[in-house]
């Protein structure tokens, strides 16, 4: 069963040009997630009463154009469970004219808070979870390697109001900072076409993250990043960006930050 809202871009979620920042587009896709299945029975506040909770596990965009300040778009989204671990959720944002301008697929797993393990969906999930899920699916993930050597570092520290309801870094927050290490002369003069992550191993209140970025292609310019602890040798977080000409006039604070 798909679930959807219209909403306008507003002015806290574009840029100095008025385009759409990637960070809000994510956070939109999280909250329709949210409601989804907050009003089928199995939300946040129904795991967390459990001892459970939803965790992001991979996320991948795929941008069309970037859209502007004021513009009304349609979110559509849907899920199915796949090996009975993964929650595959697919994303749709689309303008008044039925045109895509977003797609986004994500994998979200449910965690155990006590034992910090994934569960079987089939062990954690009501009835209404397996009678609301959709058949018609396409996961594009790739490999996204993680490079030890880098171009740029950036460091930044985990604030108290990097945290969500689970108490864990906002998925989102993951985006902005490997985002925040592209060069910005790229961030000036297009958006990105695709941006994914892979995440690992959760950034915790008090620490210091250390946002490295590679470059590994010109044309298109794509970029693999690395997100982790400083001092530490875990992984937070890998991602992959492309940045190719054309997509539109977007400077760093509108394309992600």
């Amino acid at each position: 069963m798909e679930y959807s809202m219209v909403f306008r871009v507003g002015h806290s979620e574009v840029g100095v040009h008025g385009r759409m920042r990637v960070v809000s587009a994510i956070n939109r896709f999280q909250d329709i997630a949210g409601e989804h299945v907050d009003r089928l029975g199995f939300g946040v506040a129904d795991l967390l009463r459990g001892g459970r909770t939803w965790v992001l596990h991979r996320m991948r965009l795929v941008f069309s154009r970037v859209p502007g300040l004021g513009e009304e778009l349609k979110i559509r989204t849907w899920y199915r469970p796949e090996r009975d671990l993964y929650s595959l959720r697919d994303f749709s944002m689309e303008d008044a004219d039925g045109e895509r301008v977003v797609f986004a697929e994500s994998s979200w797993v449910v965690l155990d808070l006590k034992r910090g393990r994934p569960v079987r969906l089939s062990s954690a999930m009501p009835r209404s979870y397996d009678e609301n899920r959709a058949e018609y699916f396409s996961t594009g993930f790739k490999e996204i390697p993680e490079s030890e050597d880098h171009d740029i570092a950036v460091r930044f520290d985990v604030r108290l109001n990097d945290l969500d309801i689970n108490r864990h870094v906002n998925n989102a927050r993951y985006f902005e900072w490997a985002l925040e290490a592209i060069p910005g002369e790229v961030l000036g003069s297009a958006g990105p076409s695709e941006v994914e992550a892979l995440f690992r191993t959760p950034a915790r209140y008090g620490e210091g993250i250390v946002s490295q970025v590679k470059k590994v292609s010109d044309d298109p310019a794509v970029y693999l990043h690395r997100l982790r602890p400083e001092g530490s040798k875990e992984t937070c977080a890998v991602l992959r960006t492309e940045w190719p000409v054309g997509i539109g006039p977007v400077s760093g604070a509108a394309a992600g930050i």
